[in-house]
Parts: C-alpha cells; structure tokens; sequence
C-alpha cells in the first residue's frame, strides 16, 4: 500500500518511504497538474466570455495565461521524470523538482496579489465572484500541493543511481508479444514476434 500523504502542507515525512512510493506520489503531482491546466483553460475562455462584467478582465486573462504556462512547463517536467526515474534516479531530477517547488513558491507571491486586485474588493457585477475566486483557490491550492516536493528532495537524493526494481526486470519472451510489423500494401509482412522469439531461442541453445 502507497504511503499517505500529510494533510498539513509540507507535513509528509518521506524519511524511509521506498521510491516505489514516491513515484506513485509524482504520479499524483503530474494528474494534479493536468487537472488544474484543464481548470484554467475552462476559466480563461469564461472570462473572455464575460469580460464586459469583469472589471481588469485583461489583467486576470493576462494571470490565467501565466500560469497556464507555468504549469504546462512543470507538467512536461514531471512526465520527463515519469519516464526516467523507473530506470534511474540521477541528478538532474533532483534539481528539476527542486526548480519546481521554487517556482511555484514564487507564484504563489503572484496569486497573493491577484486575490488583493481583483477579489477583496466590491466587483462591477458580483455573479462573477465564484468564477474568480476558483481562479485564485484552485492555482494557490496546487501551489500548496507542491510543498511536498521540498520534504522528496533529500529522500529522493539517496536513490541516484538506483531505480525501480520493475524497471530492471529482463526482457521476456513475453514482453515481445508487444513487437508486431503489420503486412504492408503489398501483402507481405514480417511476424516479428516469431523472428524475435526463433533468435532468442537460437542464442539460448548456442550457450547451451
């Protein structure tokens, strides 16, 4: 069973949490972030709708993009580590994460004045207050969710060199099912599969 992250922001301890478990974490970290971007861009289009009604429209469309840049860029981090991480944790993830949590530390300065410019104050027409406040809540609240990332750095360092155990696993005769050439226009293929399978049994009897 995957360890439990805290409630608190930044209370998990990853003090001998298998790497297993923090890979499943950054898993986490990578669908939450999806998530927002997909919040974000819903809420960019219903402002660009109801600008007429939103007083700064541009300043908030102008925040939305920010952000939507911002987190596009550490989806495409976390999907980089997604995939090399399973065969080795080295230092350039580290520093990744490390760069992420940084960066979104100092967004969370820029969602701090959003909310004093455009939500704590009276609105030109207050049926758009809960479109801005899900802009603030749900950006601050992904920052939150990264704070984390500061408690997987150390524990993450003692795995370079390393990674997960599944990912070390020998090829398989089974594994090659996954191999397939389709015919092609002219009604001849290669079975892959059988090739595959023939040399690999070819090269066991010749060690034998």
């Amino acid at each position: 069973m995957t360890r439990q992250r805290s409630m608190l922001r930044g209370g998990t301890d990853y003090t001998g949490v298998p790497l297993e478990d923090i890979y499943e974490h950054l898993k986490e970290w990578r669908e939450s972030t999806s998530e927002l971007l997909r919040n974000l861009n819903k809420y960019k289009s219903e402002v660009i709708e109801n600008e007429q009604k939103i007083e700064h429209a541009h300043a908030i469309i102008n925040f939305i993009a920010i952000s939507i840049d911002l987190f596009n860029r550490f989806l495409s981090d976390f999907d980089r580590i997604l995939v090399e991480v399973p065969y080795q944790v080295t230092e350039s993830h580290i520093e990744i994460i490390s760069q992420i949590y940084r960066r979104s530390e100092l967004h969370e300065q820029s969602c701090v004045r959003f909310t004093q410019d455009h939500i704590e104050k009276s609105l030109r027409n207050e049926s758009m207050r809960p479109l801005l406040d899900a802009i603030y809540a749900d950006t601050r609240d992904e920052i939150v969710n990264y704070s984390d990332l500061s408690n997987v750095i150390p524990r993450l360092r003692t795995y370079i060199g390393h990674g997960l155990k599944k990912s070390r696993r020998r090829l398989s005769t089974d594994d090659i099912e996954v191999l397939e050439l389709k015919p092609n226009i002219f009604g001849i293929g290669l079975n892959l599969n059988n090739l595959i399978k023939k040399l690999k049994q070819f090269l066991t009897n010749k060690r034998t």
